[in-house]
Protein backbone atom coordinates (compact mmCIF):
# COMPACT_ATOMS: atom_id res chain seq x y z
CA UNK A 1 0.00 0.00 0.00
CA UNK A 2 2.89 2.36 0.79
CA UNK A 3 4.54 1.63 -2.55
CA UNK A 4 1.22 2.29 -4.27
CA UNK A 5 0.86 5.61 -2.47
CA UNK A 6 4.41 6.53 -3.48
CA UNK A 7 3.31 6.58 -7.13
CA UNK A 8 1.01 9.49 -6.34
CA UNK A 9 3.66 11.14 -4.16
CA UNK A 10 6.15 11.26 -7.02
CA UNK A 11 3.46 12.45 -9.46
CA UNK A 12 2.89 15.32 -7.05
CA UNK A 13 6.63 15.92 -6.73
CA UNK A 14 6.97 16.26 -10.52
CA UNK A 15 4.36 19.02 -10.47
CA UNK A 16 6.08 20.71 -7.55
CA UNK A 17 9.44 20.64 -9.33
CA UNK A 18 7.86 22.30 -12.35
CA UNK A 19 6.21 24.90 -10.12
CA UNK A 20 9.54 25.94 -8.54
CA UNK A 21 11.41 25.94 -11.88
CA UNK A 22 13.69 23.05 -10.99
CA UNK A 23 16.19 22.00 -13.68
CA UNK A 24 15.13 19.39 -16.25
CA UNK A 25 17.52 16.79 -14.79
CA UNK A 26 15.56 16.77 -11.53
CA UNK A 27 12.20 16.60 -13.31
CA UNK A 28 13.37 13.65 -15.42
CA UNK A 29 14.74 11.88 -12.34
CA UNK A 30 11.41 12.35 -10.55
CA UNK A 31 9.52 10.93 -13.54
CA UNK A 32 11.83 7.92 -13.53
CA UNK A 33 11.23 7.48 -9.79
CA UNK A 34 7.49 7.53 -10.41
CA UNK A 35 7.89 4.66 -12.88
CA UNK A 36 10.02 2.81 -10.32
CA UNK A 37 7.25 3.08 -7.74
CA UNK A 38 4.70 1.62 -10.17
CA UNK A 39 6.97 -1.41 -10.50
CA UNK A 40 7.56 -1.57 -6.73
CA UNK A 41 3.81 -1.63 -6.14
CA UNK A 42 3.39 -4.36 -8.74
CA UNK A 43 6.12 -6.46 -7.10
CA UNK A 44 4.73 -5.90 -3.62
CA UNK A 45 1.18 -6.88 -4.56
CA UNK A 46 2.50 -9.93 -6.45
CA UNK A 47 4.35 -11.10 -3.34
CA UNK A 48 1.31 -10.39 -1.17
CA UNK A 49 -0.81 -12.44 -3.57
CA UNK A 50 1.71 -15.28 -3.41
CA UNK A 51 1.64 -15.35 0.39
CA UNK A 52 -2.12 -14.93 0.63
CA UNK A 53 -2.88 -17.55 -2.00
CA UNK A 54 -5.27 -15.16 -3.70
CA UNK A 55 -5.08 -12.02 -5.78
CA UNK A 56 -4.19 -8.89 -3.81
CA UNK A 57 -4.21 -5.50 -5.49
CA UNK A 58 -4.60 -1.81 -4.82
CA UNK A 59 -7.91 -0.13 -4.26
CA UNK A 60 -8.78 3.49 -5.06
CA UNK A 61 -6.24 5.97 -3.71
CA UNK A 62 -7.69 8.94 -1.87
CA UNK A 63 -6.21 11.91 -3.71
CA UNK A 64 -9.25 14.13 -4.27
CA UNK A 65 -8.26 16.52 -1.48
CA UNK A 66 -4.53 16.51 -2.12
CA UNK A 67 -3.10 19.96 -1.48
CA UNK A 68 0.00 20.49 -3.62
CA UNK A 69 2.32 23.01 -2.00
CA UNK A 70 4.51 25.08 -4.32
CA UNK A 71 6.28 26.96 -1.55
CA UNK A 72 10.00 26.24 -2.01
CA UNK A 73 11.04 26.35 1.68
CA UNK A 74 8.17 24.04 2.64
CA UNK A 75 9.09 21.70 -0.22
CA UNK A 76 12.73 21.62 0.96
CA UNK A 77 11.51 20.71 4.46
CA UNK A 78 9.40 17.86 3.10
CA UNK A 79 12.18 16.49 0.88
CA UNK A 80 14.70 16.57 3.74
CA UNK A 81 12.35 14.54 5.95
CA UNK A 82 10.94 12.17 3.35
CA UNK A 83 13.87 11.64 0.97
CA UNK A 84 17.19 12.68 2.50
CA UNK A 85 16.35 10.88 5.74
CA UNK A 86 13.35 8.64 5.08
CA UNK A 87 14.23 7.26 1.63
CA UNK A 88 17.90 6.84 2.55
CA UNK A 89 17.03 4.75 5.59
CA UNK A 90 14.39 2.83 3.65
CA UNK A 91 16.96 1.92 1.00
CA UNK A 92 19.38 0.60 3.62
CA UNK A 93 16.54 -1.34 5.24
CA UNK A 94 15.48 -2.94 1.95
CA UNK A 95 19.09 -3.87 1.18
CA UNK A 96 19.46 -5.58 4.55
CA UNK A 97 16.13 -7.34 4.14
CA UNK A 98 17.30 -8.69 0.79
CA UNK A 99 20.53 -9.93 2.32
CA UNK A 100 18.62 -11.93 4.96
CA UNK A 101 15.88 -13.26 2.69
CA UNK A 102 16.02 -16.94 1.80
CA UNK A 103 13.14 -16.69 -0.69
CA UNK A 104 14.54 -16.03 -4.18
CA UNK A 105 11.55 -14.01 -5.41
CA UNK A 106 11.53 -11.84 -2.29
CA UNK A 107 15.30 -11.37 -2.40
CA UNK A 108 15.15 -10.31 -6.07
CA UNK A 109 12.33 -7.84 -5.44
CA UNK A 110 14.01 -6.32 -2.41
CA UNK A 111 17.34 -6.03 -4.22
CA UNK A 112 15.69 -4.07 -7.02
CA UNK A 113 13.72 -1.91 -4.60
CA UNK A 114 16.78 -1.08 -2.50
CA UNK A 115 18.73 0.08 -5.55
CA UNK A 116 15.84 2.19 -6.79
CA UNK A 117 15.25 3.71 -3.36
CA UNK A 118 18.91 4.75 -3.17
CA UNK A 119 18.45 6.65 -6.44
CA UNK A 120 15.29 8.25 -5.08
CA UNK A 121 17.17 9.32 -1.97
CA UNK A 122 19.94 10.73 -4.15
CA UNK A 123 17.30 12.74 -6.03
CA UNK A 124 16.20 14.25 -2.73
CA UNK A 125 19.75 15.23 -1.80
CA UNK A 126 20.30 16.73 -5.27
CA UNK A 127 17.09 18.74 -5.01
CA UNK A 128 18.00 20.18 -1.61
CA UNK A 129 21.48 21.06 -2.88
CA UNK A 130 19.93 22.88 -5.84
CA UNK A 131 17.31 24.64 -3.72
CA UNK A 132 19.96 25.94 -1.30
CA UNK A 133 22.48 26.93 -4.00
CA UNK A 134 21.22 30.53 -4.12
CA UNK A 135 19.44 30.59 -0.76
CA UNK A 136 19.94 33.22 1.92
CA UNK A 137 21.09 32.56 5.48
CA UNK A 138 17.51 32.24 6.73
CA UNK A 139 16.73 29.43 4.26
CA UNK A 140 20.00 27.74 5.13
CA UNK A 141 19.23 27.93 8.86
CA UNK A 142 15.74 26.53 8.25
CA UNK A 143 17.15 23.58 6.31
CA UNK A 144 19.70 22.95 9.05
CA UNK A 145 16.92 22.92 11.66
CA UNK A 146 14.82 20.56 9.55
CA UNK A 147 17.73 18.16 9.15
CA UNK A 148 18.33 18.25 12.91
CA UNK A 149 14.67 17.56 13.68
CA UNK A 150 14.41 14.73 11.15
CA UNK A 151 17.61 13.09 12.41
CA UNK A 152 16.46 13.45 16.03
CA UNK A 153 13.12 11.82 15.17
CA UNK A 154 14.95 8.94 13.48
CA UNK A 155 17.17 8.49 16.54
CA UNK A 156 14.02 8.32 18.66
CA UNK A 157 12.83 5.52 16.39
CA UNK A 158 16.14 3.74 16.93
CA UNK A 159 15.78 3.98 20.70
CA UNK A 160 12.21 2.66 20.53
CA UNK A 161 13.07 -0.25 18.23
CA UNK A 162 16.05 -1.28 20.35
CA UNK A 163 13.63 -2.13 23.16
CA UNK A 164 11.21 -4.12 21.01
CA UNK A 165 11.11 -7.91 20.85
CA UNK A 166 13.09 -9.51 18.05
CA UNK A 167 11.45 -11.82 15.49
CA UNK A 168 14.55 -13.15 13.70
CA UNK A 169 12.63 -16.05 12.13
CA UNK A 170 10.87 -13.55 9.87
CA UNK A 171 14.13 -12.20 8.44
CA UNK A 172 14.38 -15.22 6.15
CA UNK A 173 11.15 -13.97 4.53
CA UNK A 174 12.52 -10.47 3.94
CA UNK A 175 10.98 -8.90 7.04
CA UNK A 176 13.17 -6.53 9.04
CA UNK A 177 12.24 -6.76 12.71
CA UNK A 178 12.54 -3.81 15.07
CA UNK A 179 15.95 -4.55 16.66
CA UNK A 180 17.53 -5.11 13.24
CA UNK A 181 15.92 -1.91 11.98
CA UNK A 182 17.45 -0.06 14.91
CA UNK A 183 20.91 -1.28 13.91
CA UNK A 184 20.37 -0.32 10.26
CA UNK A 185 19.07 3.13 11.09
CA UNK A 186 21.75 3.88 13.67
CA UNK A 187 24.49 2.98 11.21
CA UNK A 188 22.82 4.86 8.35
CA UNK A 189 22.39 7.99 10.43
CA UNK A 190 25.94 7.89 11.77
CA UNK A 191 27.81 6.94 8.60
CA UNK A 192 25.74 8.53 5.83
CA UNK A 193 22.96 10.94 6.69
CA UNK A 194 24.63 13.06 9.38
CA UNK A 195 27.94 13.56 7.52
CA UNK A 196 26.17 14.14 4.19
CA UNK A 197 23.88 16.74 5.73
CA UNK A 198 26.83 18.52 7.31
CA UNK A 199 28.73 18.54 4.01
CA UNK A 200 25.71 19.73 2.00
CA UNK A 201 24.96 22.57 4.40
CA UNK A 202 28.60 23.64 4.56
CA UNK A 203 28.88 23.66 0.78
CA UNK A 204 25.63 25.57 0.27
CA UNK A 205 26.60 28.17 2.88
CA UNK A 206 30.01 28.65 1.27
CA UNK A 207 28.38 29.11 -2.12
Amino acid sequence: QLEHASVAAFAQFVLQLLAVAAPPSLVLAAQSALADEVEHARLAFALASLHAGTGVGPGPLAIARTNISTDLPALVDAVIREACVGETLAAFEAREAAAHSEVPAVRAALTKISGDELRHAELGWRFVQWALSDADEHAHARAQATFAAAVAEAHSGVARDQLADATPHLRAHGVVDAPLRAQIWAQGLREVIEPCAAALLKRSLAA
